[in-house]
């Protein structure tokens, strides 16, 4: 359909430029056969019948421009001002989400039972929550979104309260999503905590993200990571 649209206007505009020509070729038939009937009796320039008529046709022109106009936009033109126009700047992507985590680990072939994993929780201080996980809140700040969570470690990742009582599971994983809490790195202090104590209430190995036994040179290393990332963030927000 849009093709035959265009054609249609291109037909338009060749059928009216016909109409406007043929009546400047008269018009000049005309002039032409009048001043060899009776001379001209004022010095001048030659008029050129077909080009600088002063009674020029202003509907037939406004006609063309109409045409014109139309063709253009059909087919996509844009005005050449267009094409001055400075570029809108690209709005600068969002940096991503940093997840820092570490792994409670249970003893090979000692899954840790559903039964102390709730206790163990509690004295983590930790509650159970949206996902159905467990989450740390930091109510200091008034606010009800988690500092971390902790999650199974087999999937899907969730506990059934209903079922702890038969539940087992090799391990935890604890997670810190970045951006998120106010204090990043007070978060992240907190969340090694809670892995030492769940370590310590169900006899498991805290380990990081490698799965290798936490040391705290490691806690060094990641601490100093969520610090830059911190900084960065405050960066970004001072630039914007």
């Amino acid at each position: 359909m849009e093709n035959i649209r265009w054609i249609l206007l291109l037909a338009g505009f060749v059928i009216v430029l016909g109409i406007y020509l043929f009546g400047r070729y008269h018009t000049a038939e005309d002039e032409e056969r009048e001043q060899a009937e009776r001379p001209s009796t004022r010095p001048g320039r030659d008029i050129d019948p077909l080009f600088d008529q002063p009674d020029d046709n202003e509907a037939v022109e406004a006609e063309l421009e109409r045409l014109e106009q139309l063709i253009s936009e059909d087919s996509g033109i844009q005005p050449a001002a267009a094409a001055d126009e400075p570029e809108t700047s690209k709005t600068p992507l969002p940096e991503p989400d940093k997840v820092v985590t570490l792994f409670v680990l249970a003893p090979t072939g000692v899954p840790f039972p559903g039964s102390f994993i709730f206790e163990a929780m509690e004295t983590a201080g930790l509650q159970f929550g949206d996902m159905e996980i467990f989450h740390c809140i930091d109510r200091q700040r008034g606010s009800e979104q988690p500092l971390f969570s902790v999650a199974n470690m087999v999937e899907p990742g969730t506990f059934d309260l209903s079922a702890m009582a038969t539940f087992t599971t090799s391990g935890l994983v604890l997670f810190l999503q970045l951006p998120g809490p106010a204090d990043p790195v007070k978060a992240f202090d907190r969340m090694v905590d809670a892995a030492r104590s769940l370590a310590d209430g169900l006899g498991g190995t805290v380990c990081d993200a490698t799965r290798s036994a936490l040391t705290n040179q490691t806690i060094g290393h990641m601490r100093e990571d969520v610090i830059d990332y911190q900084l960065r963030q405050r960066v970004a927000k001072t630039a914007s």
